[in-house]
């Protein structure tokens, strides 16, 4: 807090030097003493000011904002500070303030704010905030302004402060997928419900029927109840998942406001909710051309997997596929779901990404998320009215091609493949952990 005692003119100041300066119009004598009289007040209020007891603005948040979304900032004023020795105020205070949102956050509404705070009673206010880019923000410093008691000055004041604000994809997706789950569970009723399918776990024997993967006869019921009788398997619960995000050029570039990472990054978030109700363990692993964090799997909150995802920030440079293969082969012992957001130009461009995807399928389970570029796709449909137009369609139709190709090589060498345009990817990710976890891949 600054000793020094900023102070600024009101407009009811304005008025009165105006009116002042009129009497010498009369005489010179009257013009005198209304100025001299003027200079008393304005003293007797700048001192008033500078007695009595400042404003205390308080302001609530939520700690985490969703990307694109909205959050209330519940504000609390009151006269002083609460002890005991404040002089109290002599009447209600006329106050204007306004605070300074940090990086990536945005006051909606007007900038500035009008109090009316009688003393020794709290009024109560509120306004919104949006979180238009990812990271780590805060609302920053309140800057007040407080009119004397005469109404002629106004006193400026700074209180610094900073509330820690964590604006993150992923917080709608995630209260929409919960709201869907919670509404199942209601249609289905309180019983328990197995996750059939051919994980490891054994269920019961049925009969066989048309369709049963051939794979799960059991030949010894079969024989002793002389009709074919399938083994039928609960899906594995506690496994591990690990959400890799490319955090490189590719994933940096932006599509209708938003980077292809954001998307990455909500899907994650979905995926590490599921999981943990599923009791699988979550690790996440951000990388680029260096690792810039690494959660090893486990049963972490949610909200410390939502702290690590939100660490990540795209950079303009190439991946390091190698290092990074390297580094997350050496941290994981367990065989797992690895679930890796990124994309793929070309079999030349990405051999690096698809050769250690494909060697790693030795050992785990991966899973390509490749987010499309939806510029290139429209590019590549674009009508076309000229030499130039029809070059560009070729060349996007070409690119595709090729990156369907280099797709298509690392399925068949046991990499699955999720081809998604950006908006899609929290949709496409849950479905392809779900068929996971029914059908027992890992």
């Amino acid at each position: 807090m600054s000793l020094a005692l900023p102070l600024l003119p009101s407009r009811r100041l304005a008025a009165a030097i105006a009116m002042a300066g009129a009497g010498f119009l009369v005489s010179p004598r009257l013009a005198l003493t209304l100025n001299l009289g003027l200079l008393l007040l304005v003293a007797v209020d700048g001192v008033a000011l500078y007695r009595l007891p400042l404003p205390r603005i308080r302001r609530r948040v939520p700690g985490r904002l969703a990307l694109g979304g909205q959050a209330e900032v519940q504000v609390e004023a009151e006269i002083g500070d609460g002890s005991s020795t404040a002089r109290p105020a002599a009447g209600p205070r006329t106050v204007v303030w306004t605070d300074d949102p940090g990086p990536g956050l945005h006051r909606m509404g007007p900038d500035r704010m009008q109090l009316m705070i009688p003393p020794g009673s709290p009024v109560e206010a509120s306004y919104q905030v949006e979180g238009r880019e990812r990271g780590h923000s805060f609302l920053g410093d309140v800057h007040l302004r407080i009119l004397g008691p005469l109404g002629l000055l106004w006193r400026q004041h700074r209180e610094a402060e900073r509330i820690p604000v964590s604006i993150q994809p992923g917080l709608r997706e995630l209260e929409r997928h919960r709201i869907l789950a919670l509404h199942q569970r209601r249609e289905l009723g309180s019983h328990r419900l197995r996750e059939l399918g051919e994980g490891r776990e054994f269920a019961r024997l049925r009969e066989y029927v048309r369709g049963d993967d051939p794979r799960s006869i059991d030949w010894k019921a079969t024989a002793r109840h002389g009709e074919v009788i399938v083994r039928e398997y609960e899906a594995e619960r506690s496994q591990s998942l690990v959400l890799a995000l490319d955090a490189g050029r590719l994933m940096g570039e932006r599509f209708e406001g938003r980077e292809r990472l954001d998307h990455a990054l909500a899907a994650a978030l979905v995926l590490a909710d599921a999981a943990s109700v599923h009791g699988d363990s979550v690790g996440v692993f951000l990388f680029a051309d260096t690792v810039q964090a690494f959660l090893p799997p486990g049963r972490h909150s949610l909200s410390r997997v939502a702290d690590t995802l939100a660490a990540v920030r795209s950079r303009r440079v190439e991946p390091d596929y190698p290092g990074a293969f390297r580094y997350l082969g050496r941290q994981l012992r367990r065989r797992s779901l690895v679930v890796l957001f990124s994309d793929v130009v070309d079999a030349r461009a990405s051999r690096a990404l698809l050769a250690h995807l494909s060697a790693s399928a030795r050992h785990h389970l991966p899973l390509l998320v490749a987010l499309r570029n939806v510029e290139l796709d429209a590019a590549a449909v674009a009508p076309v009215s000229g030499d130039e137009e029809a070059y560009h369609r070729a060349a996007a139709q070409e690119l595709l091609q090729e990156r369907e190709v280099a797709l298509a090589t690392v399925r068949r060498q046991g990499v699955l493949v999720a081809d998604v345009r950006p908006g899609a990817a929290v949709t496409e990710a849950m479905a392809r952990y779900a068929e996971v976890k029914r059908r027992g891949l890992l």
